[in-house]
């Protein structure tokens, strides 16, 4: 009986050992094709559109079409050369807009044979049999670059179309006339800050038709307003921003011309639109806000909101001082600019619904002496007192402190840090 058990023990285990040489030999051998397999995948070529991405009379399937490379824009705007080739004129169009990559047909492994300046003459008789006439062109041996033109005016279709014989330098820009269909209406903001959640929409700043709320964020410090490459311009204490994605197929140009339209409509002064980013202010109704919105990506965007009146109170309650950013002088004087006033009422706003004594601070950078700047503070903080007595706050409950550069909030190693060091704080006495 034992013999019998040892024979079918070794058998057992005589399976077991084919079994685990077999799993072995299947391992080596997929080892050993790992390389040839990564290499399929590296050359494999961009993916191929499964609908016709560009607009019917456009030859895509003369291509490879790599949809993640390719931009398809419901209003949006591109340039095109017209007339000669040593002097050609630029054109901007604007409706529908698409733009993208170009790359042979086929397997990588016959793109070797592509003949940009071939297919870009396919091309051409395909576009002219549609209406097109060639406008602008400069060819050579290696290559073709051409704009085909269909209409005339504002009504004119543009394609800029650019072959060559690299297979992997090619590309396709094409303008349809379109109107300008998006439009967005904001609820101007109420006399009083509004209550809202971080799960929900400002109030006054409401998303795109079909954009989704991604995340909230709160920052303190003030918000930068400037205009592009211009010296820094601070407002209010914190920050509040919200980012979006959607919808899809909005342009740069969609973008921000909508939300100028929508600022300019709802009482809102638009401070700058530079094509992607539009910046508002919102001095009405006791209100001191600004606002602004840009794009952080093809869908996503992102919208910050600084409530000067909100922040400055919330700023005292918690910290018992607050940078008053946004009140500016004249440039080494004392002298009230104009466009302070929206805050100064916000200050004062605040000083009435609050009881007690403040201190006025005036600081500067370290720009200069020591002892001019302790000067020049003071006088300012003294122009921000008699603006505040002459709005309607006692004298008695105000008083006046230059503190030069000693104090200042970040080190003063840049024009941006500068700018935040110049300020007058508002300090509750005793606190």
């Amino acid at each position: 009986m034992r013999n019998l058990s040892d024979q079918v023990q070794a058998s057992m285990t005589k399976a077991a050992n084919a079994r685990a040489v077999e799993k072995m030999s299947t391992l080596v051998s997929v080892w050993r094709l790992l390389p040839a397999l990564l290499l399929v995948v590296l050359l494999a070529p961009p993916l191929m559109a499964a609908t016709q991405l560009y607009p019917p009379w456009f030859p895509q399937s003369l291509f490879t079409i790599n949809p993640d490379n390719t931009t398809v824009e419901d209003f949006g705007t591109d340039t095109f050369r017209v007339g000669k080739t040593d002097d050609p004129q630029t054109i901007e169009a604007k409706g529908h807009h698409w733009a993208g990559s170009l790359y042979p047909p086929g397997p990588t492994s016959t793109w070797d044979h592509w003949n940009g300046v071939a297919v870009f003459k396919r091309v051409q008789a395909q576009l002219e049999a549609s209406g097109f006439k060639l406008v602008f062109l400069n060819a050579d041996n290696d290559g073709a670059h051409g704009t085909f033109r269909r209409g005339t005016g504002p009504e004119a279709t543009y394609v800029d179309l650019s072959l060559k014989n690299d297979a992997y330098s090619n590309s396709v820009a094409i303008v349809e006339p379109a109107a300008k269909a998006r439009t967005l209406v904001l609820r101007p903001p109420g006399a009083q800050p509004e209550a809202f959640t971080d799960a929900q929409d400002f109030p006054y700043v409401t998303p795109l038709a079909g954009a989704k709320l991604l995340t909230t964020r709160h920052d303190d410090g003030p918000l930068n307003v400037a205009v592009a490459d211009h010296d820094p311009q601070y407002v209010g204490t914190g920050t509040q921003s919200k980012m979006y994605r959607g919808p899809a197929n909005v342009s740069p140009l969609d973008f921000s011309s909508t939300y100028e339209g929508a600022f300019r409509n709802a009482g809102w002064t638009v401070t700058e639109n530079n094509g992607a980013t539009v910046t508002a202010h919102y001095a009405k109704n006791g209100r001191d806000l600004w606002a602004r919105v840009f794009q952080e990506g093809a869908d996503v965007w992102d919208v910050t909101v600084a409530d000067v009146g909100a922040g400055l109170k919330a700023a005292l309650a918690k910290n018992c001082r607050v940078a008053l950013y946004g009140i500016n002088f004249d440039f080494n004087k004392a002298t009230i600019r104009a466009e302070s006033e929206p805050v100064l009422e916000q200050v004062a706003s605040v000083m009435k619904s609050l009881a007690g004594a403040f201190e006025l601070g005036g600081h500067t950078d370290n720009v200069g002496g020591a002892a001019y700047n302790a000067k020049l503070s003071q006088a300012r903080a003294e122009s921000v007192k008699s603006w505040l007595v002459a709005h309607g706050i006692a004298a008695s409950r105000l008083t006046a402190k230059g503190y030069g550069d000693t104090v200042p909030v970040v080190p003063n190693s840049s024009d941006a840090n500068r700018a935040r060091n110049r300020r007058v704080e508002l300090k509750k006495a005793g606190c």
